[in-house]
């Protein structure tokens, strides 16, 4: 195959919520035409949130998502996969996410013998030790491909991409956002997240009890997005603006375009893709860590954020109070905040853009056509093997009424 065959590549979606994985693969997916290469877009008809989904993203990127109905068993589920992939004549398998029940059907499916290749991409912040461990796979942050060596499938670095034509500063539409909003002069910080309970509710608890201090230097901020936590979220938000006084934290919902929200903050606050879309905003931004932990991203601190892709696992004793302290001088600072973000947009182009991050993809798609071999898909049956002896002992105790094995005997 040479770099400008045409290929077909069945991307399996781990969900249809809004999120940032799955937003990474609807946008590579979308610039993959202009590599030659077709993706058929999968995913699970129950993942489907009320409100904006995935299915607007990829409808403006001129994409459809192939709903299904999972089976209720790994093999009927695997059944679906090949049919599928037989229907579109694919030529590659790509799998997004440790979660969302792609993996294992497309093992023991579309994949199995090695009939087809097929790739994993892991954009969560540590790899699962349930991932497979002889299919090629995509990591997006440099620490994991560094702690990746030893496993026997390749493993590269491809940051989670940003559309820097798409996503761009635009003043006007800063300034309609915050007119359509009712939102007031003065400093606008922004939040754009799922507010779930797993590695999302801190910060964002974090950033609503830093407005008791910030609230007084005239800054409000705006939370857009929604999760399985936002009820806790909303009340946390609620209390402070009555300690206040005023209306100074806003939660907006999930929005299927979040740009205009980017395009109106003077300062944004994020991890992740959320983070690396600020920069390419040209916003001054904050990182902040699942656990509390937060960072200015500066010229000094941006080779060892990007690294971790704008994210930590570390607590400390006061979030709100740090994150208090590094906003504060930025909300005096008219001029830092612009340096800033030429800064964060420079460092943005050169990268995690869109195209160049395709680019990357196209050749690890075409190079591994002849890299995942049936003897590495028979390498990972015994793992597959305890996996399924964990899940019939789980389904035995379960049966029988006995405690979860670590209880046994206590």
């Amino acid at each position: 195959m040479t770099e400008d065959s045409p290929l077909t590549v069945l991307v399996h979606l781990n969900a249809l919520e809004l999120g940032g994985t799955q937003i990474n693969a609807v946008d590579l997916a979308a610039q993959m035409r202009t590599e030659g290469i077709t993706s058929i877009l999968v995913g699970s008809r129950d993942t489907i949130p009320d409100g904006p989904s995935l299915i607007e993203i990829a409808a403006a990127r001129d994409l459809e998502i192939c709903l299904y109905d999972p089976a209720p068993t790994i093999l009927a589920r695997a059944h679906q996969m090949t049919a599928i992939a037989n229907r579109h004549l694919v030529d590659l398998v790509h799998v997004y996410g440790s979660w969302g029940g792609g993996a294992r059907p497309t093992y023991w499916g579309p994949s199995r013998f090695a009939r087809l290749p097929w790739v994993q991409t892991v954009y969560e912040m540590s790899v699962s030790t349930q991932i497979f461990r002889h299919m090629p796979m995509i990591v997006g942050t440099g620490y994991q491909r560094d702690e990746q060596r030893a496993r026997p499938g390749r493993t590269i670095l491809i940051s989670p991409p940003v559309d820097l034509t798409e996503n761009h500063p635009d003043a006007q539409v800063g300034r309609q956002f915050r007119t359509g909003q009712g939102i007031e002069d003065g400093p606008l910080l922004v939040i754009v997240s799922r507010l779930d309970t797993s590695m999302k509710t801190v910060p964002a608890l974090a950033a609503i009890d830093s407005m008791r201090v910030l609230a007084s230097a005239g800054a409000a901020l705006v939370i857009v997005g929604t999760g399985d936590n936002v009820a806790a979220i909303q009340r946390r938000a609620e209390s402070v603006n009555a300690d206040v006084g005023r209306s100074v934290i806003r939660l907006l919902g999930p929005a299927a375009d979040p740009r205009p929200a980017y395009a109106a903050a003077d300062i944004v606050l994020g991890m992740g893709g959320s983070a690396a879309r600020a920069l390419a905003f040209a916003k001054p931004l904050v990182v902040q860590g699942e656990a509390g932990w937060s960072s200015l991203f500066e010229p000094s601190s941006a080779e060892t954020l990007a690294r971790s892709s704008f994210w930590s696992p570390d607590a400390v004793p006061d979030a709100a109070a740090r994150l208090a302290a590094i906003i504060t001088p930025l909300l005096a600072d008219p001029e830092r905040r612009m340096e800033l973000g030429r800064f964060g947009r420079a460092f943005a182009e050169e990268r995690f853009a869109l195209e160049s991050m395709a680019r990357r993809l196209s050749h690890f798609y075409r190079s591994v056509q002849g890299e995942y071999t049936r003897r590495d898909w028979i390498a990972d049956l015994p793992f597959e093997g305890r996996m399924l002896g964990a899940k019939a002992a789980r389904m035995t105790r379960h049966a029988l009424r006995l405690p979860p094995a670590a209880e046994v005997g206590v």
